[in-house]
Formats: C-alpha cells, sequence, structure tokens
C-alpha cells in the first residue's frame, strides 16, 4: 500500500464538469441533436419578421401577414415537438448518468486503504456519495435543457442579424467581451469561495454524522451542551462562507442586469439612428430587437444559473478528489489458490500506522501451522488486533513480509483470499436486512437449508424460530432489534455458512454476560474445526483451548506456550492471569 502523510486527498489530473459532460457524449448524443433542432427551428424568425415589416405591411398583403404567421406556427409546432422527445431522452440518461457516478464512487471506496479510511470521517465520504451527486445531477439538467439551447439560438441569431445589417451586430459582439471580463472578475471569487464552503460544509455534515451516532454516549454524559458548542462553531464557517457566497452570486446578478439592459438601449439607439440615416430599413430594426432578447438570453441565463452552475462544479471536483485519490490498497497479485490450508507466516514484520509514530509491530516473526488455533493475549495496545489487520491486507507492513501457505501477500488475489476468511468481532456488526439476509451475507447463493443448517450449529436456530416472523425478522440498522448474545450467534451463523479456510475471533465473547458468553462459546467451538483459527483474546478464560498463545507487549513477542504450560510460568501470562483472577 502507498504511504502517505497527509490527511487530504492526493489527486492526478482533475477533469471539470463540462469535460464530464464531454465523456458521456456517446450517452447525450441523441439529447443534444434534438436540442439543435429545437433551437434551430426557431432561427428564422427575425428573418420573417423583417419580411412581415419591409414586404408584406408596406404591400398591404394581408394574406401574406397571415401566410407568414403560419410559418412561424409551424415552426413553434415542430420546437415544441423536438423539446418533448429531448425531455424524454434527458431525463432517462441523466439519472443513470448519476447512477453510475454513485456507483464508481463505492466502487472506489471499496478500494480505498484503512490509513485513509481511518482518518476520513463517514460523514464526508456520505457527503460526496449523496450531497455531491445530487448538486452535479441539479447542474446537468439545466445545462443540457437550458445553456446549451440558449447558446445556440443565440449563435443562431447572430447569423441571422450579421446578413441582415453587420454594422449593428459589431455593436452588439464588440460589447460582449466587456461584459465577459467582469464577469471573470465575479467567477474566480466565486470558485475560490465555492471550494471554502464545500470543504466547510464537509466538515460540518463529518462532525454532525460523529456526534448524532455517539447521542447515547453524549447524553449518558450529559456533555450536550459542550457538543452543541462544537458543531455550532462548525455551522458557524459555514455560515460565513454561505453569506459570501450569496454576496458574490447576488452581485453578478445586478452586474449583469445592468449590462445587458445598457446593451438593450445601445442597440435600440444606434439601430434607430441608422433607420433615420437610411443604413436600416424598418423591418431591419424590428428583426434586431427581436433578436436582441435572444442574444442576451445566455448572459441573463447563464448568470440566473451561475451558482447552481458553480456549485455543481465544485461538488464534481469534490468526487474527482475521491475517484483520482491515490490512497488504494496496492494488492495487484493475481494468484488465486484452489485450496487454502490456512498457513500463515509472520517474516520480520514492522508496521505502523502513522509514519511519524513508533511501529506498533517490531520485528515480529511467528509461523501458524495450518489448521491450528493461536491465540493472541497482552494488554491494550500491544499489537493484537494489527496482526488481524495484517493478515486480511487491510493494512500492508511497512517491513517484512506475510506468507500465506508458502505465497507472499503480494502475489496473492487479496479479495478471492478474503472470501476464504471469517471474522467475528466483538460488536459483529449486522445490517438492517433480516435474519436471513444477514446469514447469507458471507454466501449469497446459500439456500434456506444451508441456511437454518449454519443457525443450528451457531445455537441460534430455536431463538430465531421464537421471534413472530422467524428468519424472515427484520434486526433493525446495526441488528439493534437483538441482544449481544443473539447478535453474536448470527455473525457466527454467518462465518459458519461460507466454510472459511482461516477463521478470525476478534475479542468474540468479551462484551457478553456468562449465559450469552457460554452459548456463543459453544458455537465458536463448532465453528473452529477443521481450519486454522486466530483469536484475539482480553479475557483469558475464552483461549484454554487455544493450540499456543502468543503473549505480546508493545509489538513484541514475551511468551509463547498452551495455556497450561504459561500459567505455571512467572511471567507476562500468569501476571495477566492474576489480574483477572482466571483459574489455571
Amino acid at each position: 500500500m502507498g504511504k502517505k502523510t497527509s490527511t487530504e486527498y492526493q489527486t492526478h489530473k482533475q477533469s471539470g464538469l463540462l469535460e464530464f459532460i464531454w465523456s458521456e457524449r456517446s450517452r447525450l448524443k441523441k439529447v443534444t441533436v434534438f436540442v439543435m433542432l429545437r433551437t434551430m427551428v426557431l432561427a428564422p424568425i427575425p428573418i420573417i419578421t423583417r419580411q412581415i415589416v419591409d414586404h408584406e405591411v408596406k404591400g398591404g398583403s394581408i394574406f401574406g401577414v397571415i401566410q407568414m404567421m403560419l410559418i412561424v406556427l409551424g415552426l413553434i409546432g415542430l420546437h415544441v415537438i423536438f423539446t418533448v422527445v429531448g425531455n424524454r431522452e434527458l431525463s432517462r440518461n441523466i439519472p443513470n448518468m448519476v447512477l453510475d457516478l454513485r456507483a464508481r464512487i463505492f466502487h472506489k471506496l471499496q478500494f480505498m486503504n484503512f490509513g485513509f479510511l481511518d482518518r476520513t470521517k463517514a460523514g464526508r465520504l456520505l457527503s460526496k456519495y449523496a450531497f455531491d451527486t445530487q448538486q452535479v445531477e441539479g447542474t446537468l439538467v439545466p445545462i443540457i435543457h437550458d445553456i446549451i439551447p440558449t447558446l445556440t439560438y443565440s449563435i443562431c441569431m447572430i447569423v441571422v442579424i450579421t446578413t441582415m445589417n453587420p454594422l449593428l451586430t459589431v455593436v452588439i459582439v464588440l460589447m460582449l467581451p466587456i461584459i465577459a471580463a467582469v464577469r471573470m472578475f465575479f467567477i474566480n471569487r466565486i470558485t475560490q469561495n465555492n471550494r471554502q464552503v464545500r470543504l466547510a460544509r464537509e466538515r460540518l455534515t463529518g462532525t454532525a454524522s460523529e456526534y448524532i451516532s455517539a447521542l447515547r454516549l453524549v447524553r449518558s454524559l450529559g456533555e450536550e451542551k459542550a457538543v452543541s458548542s462544537h458543531l455550532d462553531s462548525h455551522s458557524e464557517g459555514f455560515r460565513a462562507g454561505r453569506q459570501k457566497q450569496i454576496m458574490l452570486n447576488t452581485s453578478l446578478g445586478v452586474f449583469t442586469f445592468s449590462a445587458k439592459e445598457f446593451l438593450s438601449i445601445l442597440i435600440v439607439g444606434v439601430g434607430a439612428i441608422m433607420v433615420v440615416h437610411g443604413y436600416a430599413s424598418y423591418g431591419v430594426l424590428m428583426a434586431f430587437l427581436v433578436a436582441l432578447p435572444v442574444i442576451l438570453m445566455p448572459i441573463q441565463s447563464i448568470t440566473s444559473f451561475s451558482q447552481q452552475y458553480f456549485l455543481g462544479q465544485e461538488s464534481y471536483r469534490s468526487i474527482r478528489e475521491l475517484l483520482d485519490s491515490g490512497y488504494v490498497e496496492r494488492w495487484n497479485g493475481d494468484y488465486i489458490p484452489q485450496h487454502i490450508r490456512g498457513e500463515i507466516n509472520f517474516e520480520h514484520v514492522c508496521f505502523t500506522y502513522d509514519e511519524k509514530k513508533p511501529d506498533v509491530l517490531h520485528d515480529f516473526t511467528l509461523k501458524v501451522n495450518a489448521g491450528e488455533h493461536v491465540a493472541f493475549v497482552g494488554p491494550s495496545g500491544s499489537g493484537k488486533s494489527t496482526l488481524v489487520s495484517l493478515i486480511l491486507g487491510l493494512y500492508a507492513p511497512r517491513k517484512g513480509r506475510i506468507l500465506v501457505d508458502g505465497m507472499p501477500q503480494e502475489r496473492l488475489a487479496m479479495r478471492q483470499f478474503r472470501r476464504r476468511c471469517a471474522i467475528v468481532m466483538q460488536d459483529s456488526m449486522l445490517l438492517s436486512g433480516t435474519i436471513t439476509e444477514n446469514i447469507r451475507f458471507g454466501q449469497p447463493e446459500a439456500n434456506m437449508e444451508q441456511v437454518r443448517e449454519a443457525a443450528r450449529l451457531a445455537y441460534a436456530e430455536d431463538f430465531i424460530d421464537e421471534l413472530d416472523d422467524g428468519f424472515d425478522t427484520v434486526v433493525g440498522e446495526r441488528g439493534v432489534a437483538l441482544s449481544g448474545g443473539q447478535r453474536q450467534r448470527i455473525a457466527i451463523a454467518r462465518a459458519l455458512l461460507r466454510n472459511p479456510s482461516i477463521l478470525i475471533l476478534d475479542e468474540a465473547t468479551s462484551a457478553l454476560d456468562y449465559e450469552s458468553e457460554r452459548q456463543v462459546q459453544a458455537a465458536l467451538n463448532n465453528l473452529s474445526k477443521g481450519r486454522t483459527v486466530i483469536t484475539i483474546a482480553h479475557r483469558l478464560s475464552t483461549v484454554k483451548n487455544a493450540d499456543r498463545i502468543v503473549v505480546l507487549h508493545k509489538g513484541h513477542i514475551k511468551e509463547v506456550g498452551s495455556f497450561e504450560e504459561l500459567a505455571k510460568l512467572d511471567g507476562a501470562f500468569a501476571h495477566l492471569l492474576a489480574s483477572q483472577n482466571t483459574p489455571s
């Protein structure tokens, strides 16, 4: 895995929102065609206006006027048809684009290394997945539905009126760069401010998500005031950024409106003078007056849309930060063994979670034989859980290497290897589905008979059948509808169904009462048969049946032996036993 020191994302070359739209051009091809057709069919209207004023009205031809009006109605009818068809294509493609973008974000998260994930609040990632993609969707629709056709319509109008009177067109064209230059003055400041607001929102969302998930702890300790104060400080930063954001956008709107009105009066004045001096006809002036709102429409539309566009642009930049991030697992191995025996060999492994801090493991060397039950014990911070993370490849050693059945980890297809493992933790997380869905999570193709057998071996079948909905009982988010012992036994059933080659028990019974521990321990005994078992234990009474016990202290091996052997020594294990009053 890569070594990173910054807590921010490492990014490569980023593409903007418009580049994203361009990358999806094949998907938007039909939409674009109908957008172009819907605007182009209206382009002849200034020409028809000039025809009516300079020819039909001057010639007194009512029939000619009606004929021209019918042509306009026909063009409007085509415009409506193209718009309806285009909107249907738009409504089908934009949600699919956003759905794919969310899928890419979630897929990326599956490959992020845990060094990055440990430092990043879940609320920040959720903000990218939900809020930022929603902002992108809210920006894509008006860009394709309004801004692109408006610009196309304006360009068509400029081409049409240029054929009538190039001089008047020059007046318009010369003013547009001045307006654009002043707009850039605002845009640069708006872009910078939007980034600050987005980062402030992510910090606020991350902190709020953390405190909401810890409401029970906050209220139990009576720390509501301190938490509210901390959250208010993040809210204040977000409020100040939003205040400046609104001020910049409204100022841009005032400038754009004033510039548009000035340009309108300028064109009317110059056009009137040209008519007076015979350089233009009344029909040409009328045609310009019809075309002018269309020519100026992009200025107003883009201004009205600018705040949403900049928000969408910043949201897409936020998404790209994640998608382009270099904080990914570096496992590139492709070796998939047909069978894993479960031999694990640590060779001079050194590891730290933070390069600026001392190693958690120091020159750690140990061989776990296939089919062996090895328990790691020791005080908090001794490196027990770190070993589990290293076995599963959630982190990579700083030095040394780990071999599985003699094969170095870097050569293994890591995700396939993980599918041959199972883990039961102290607080095994359940998903908010049914009991059946939770047991099947480790083996989705399993049938109901296999699910029941796994539940029986985990001593869970009886209590499940006593529930009103049995195996169809919804367990609630994180399994809150069940007791700790029930959750553990469902987690064990999930592991049994998976039939792993390597089983990891991480403090699997330490949080349970005596009766629940007895039932869960019996289920664990069933689960442990015929496979390599790694146990992380604080409660030493749970490791009596281990083949070997490895006593750790500050990342070093202090003692190795069976329960009986270590209990007879006046060493680290005996002291741990004495402190827990565990009979030997």
